[in-house]
């Protein structure tokens, strides 16, 4: 009864962290419309994830939908994420994540569009816990394909990855690190962007980096 009672809390805090953080990532251009999807996975087989086609800044707590481990709705009136087998196999095959973030943030998307991983331009790349965010192949959005690329190419410590022609995803073990790794990725795109378009971005080297990633580690 109390692992029951235990669970229902966490369900509830979930949904609204989840509101919340949608419409905080709505106000700060992360977001848009109805594109993007947030998720916070409970336990190993339950996860609470956004609605499909709904605005974010019209989200409330009931309309977060909650499944189990392989997307099958258990509660809510709304259809899940069409994203949810990507949040799915991202959880199977990540037990150091427990959110989700997906956005289409306009500079991190362009360089999704042309193919391009962002390397070490900068060390705030640290907080994504790799020194170059991959881009998954491209693939039809909510389908068993894409979430597969999204897998194989988001392994372990990352977290976070460019889906080609689509957008990103980023994870951490909570909801909040997940947007701040979300935000600092797009501000990282756009700094490469914006380097790109002058003349030749310098990378930090594996040496540089490797200091950077051991003071983050205490930071």
């Amino acid at each position: 009864m109390a692992a029951q009672l235990g669970n229902e809390n966490a369900v509830t805090g979930a949904r609204l962290q989840l509101v919340a953080c949608g419409r905080d990532l709505l106000a700060r251009g992360l977001l848009s419309q109805t594109s993007g999807n947030l998720s916070v996975r409970i336990d190993e087989d339950t996860l609470c994830i956004t609605p499909s086609a709904m605005p974010y800044d019209q989200i409330e707590a009931g309309d977060i939908v909650v499944t189990d481990a392989r997307g099958n709705v258990r509660s809510g009136t709304r259809r899940p994420s069409s994203e949810t087998p990507l949040h799915c196999l991202v959880y199977a095959s990540r037990p150091d994540v427990a959110a989700i973030v997906h956005t289409h943030s306009p500079h991190a998307t362009t360089l999704a569009v042309l193919g391009l991983p962002i390397p070490a331009v900068h060390y705030l790349i640290a907080v994504t816990k790799t020194t170059l965010i991959q881009v998954a192949p491209y693939a039809t959005y909510g389908t068993d394909e894409l979430a597969r690329n999204v897998r194989a190419a988001f392994g372990a410590p990352a977290r976070a990855v460019l889906i080609a022609n689509h957008g990103v995803v980023t994870a951490a073990p909570t909801l909040a690190e997940a947007a701040g790794v979300a935000e600092s990725v797009e501000t990282l795109a756009g700094l490469y962007y914006r380097a790109l378009a002058v003349g030749k971005p310098l990378i930090l080297s594996d040496e540089q980096m490797a200091q950077v990633l051991a003071k983050h580690e205490h930071y």
